[in-house]
């Protein structure tokens, strides 16, 4: 009875009681966002070194892809001109027909030696062929195994930083009659999370100032079907089809699927042969470049990155090296002559347009 006489006869009291409350009710709050935010800006910083150091490791494992893959398609070459040399010669014909005609048994023998050295030559390419090409699959699913790697940490990082912008969000919804000492902390909390929110931001390479392909025409006309991936399997969700104005982007594990056109070399009579690209490449028969959407966000960064590209069961990799309109961005790649003939495709108008799966390493 005292106590509530003394509350009643001073109501300042009871005032400064709720208010002293509300302070530490903001202080708490504010105590434990901070207290939150920090732990995550460190979690942050740890994840972000982890993608760091594993974008140096993708980054060398797809140069030492894209050097083994250089020595398949050449080796390929060479065992397709040597098919082609022995069809138009009929060079196995003609070799039985020297061993048959030898004069006498020497010449056999001798004639027969020749014979045997041709055969193991091109059983020996064949053998390095095979060799070369287990090497790129080895390579390939080492690059793959440090690229899932990545995905993974890219994704907790997201996380990290969606969770810090929550930490503000429901810091400023518990405090939104905030004084000036407490509304300073909330703003420094709000800063803390824009600050995560830049660090994802890559830095864009620039174009540069000669470049000749960028601007160009479309080879391959937006009437032009879509042929879907005849790979049902293939990585980044359905193959896809439809026109030319189609070709929307869908995503699963850094795989994406998209429509992709061909541009460059001697069957593009729209761009020049050979050509400069955005980053200053050539752009030529053989080049082993794409060119993505200049409508792609932040379509610059990409500059320079390997792109794995799928596409019937086949895995190519090439260099982002130039920037198109490409139907408004319908167009998800431009395969250079390099890159549609390792699919086995001669021309831009062959290869047309088509559904394949993609992701930047």
């Amino acid at each position: 009875m005292t106590a509530l006489a003394l509350v009643c006869a001073c109501p300042g009291l009871a005032t400064g009681s709720a208010w002293a409350d509300e302070v530490d009710d903001a202080q708490a709050v504010l105590d434990a966002a901070e207290a939150r935010m920090e732990s995550l800006s460190a979690e942050y910083e740890w994840l972000s070194a982890q993608v760091a150091d594993l974008q140096t490791q993708v980054d060398q494992a797809a140069a030492d892809a894209l050097a083994a893959q250089e020595e398949v398609l050449a080796g390929r070459a060479a065992l397709g001109e040597t098919a082609a040399s022995e069809y138009r010669g009929g060079s196995s014909v003609s070799l039985l027909t020297v061993v048959l005609e030898s004069s006498n048994f020497t010449d056999l023998l001798r004639n027969m030696e020749y014979v045997g050295q041709i055969m193991q030559y091109q059983a020996d390419e064949v053998q390095a062929q095979k060799e070369r090409k287990e090497r790129l699959d080895a390579i390939a699913a080492d690059l793959n195994e440090k690229k899932n790697a990545q995905e993974k940490a890219l994704a907790d990082l997201e996380q990290k930083r969606v969770e810090a912008t929550n930490v503000v969000a429901e810091a400023s919804d518990r405090l939104a009659d905030a004084k000036a000492e407490q509304a300073e902390r909330l703003a420094a909390l709000e800063r803390q999370a824009a600050e995560l929110e830049r660090a994802q931001s890559q830095a864009e390479a620039p174009v540069v100032g000669n470049a000749t392909t960028t601007d160009r025409d479309e080879v391959i006309p937006d009437s032009t079907p879509v042929k879907p991936n005849p790979d049902t399997s293939a990585p980044g969700g359905s193959s896809g089809s439809g026109s030319g104005s189609s070709g929307g982007g869908s995503s699963a594990g850094g795989w994406l699927t998209g429509v992709a056109s061909a541009y460059g070399g001697s069957s593009d009579k729209t761009t020049p042969n050979p050509g400069t690209t955005a980053n200053g490449s050539v752009c030529d028969d053989w080049s082993m470049g794409v060119a993505i959407p200049l409508s792609m966000p932040n379509c610059r960064s990409y500059l320079g990155r390997t792109v794995e590209i799928s596409y019937n069961g086949m895995t190519v990799y090439a260099t982002v090296n130039d920037l198109g309109g490409m139907g408004g961005g319908s167009r998800k790649l431009d395969l250079q002559p390099g890159v549609f003939k390792a699919f086995g495709f001669s021309t831009c108008q062959e290869w047309g347009l088509r559904t394949v799966s993609y992701r930047f390493l």
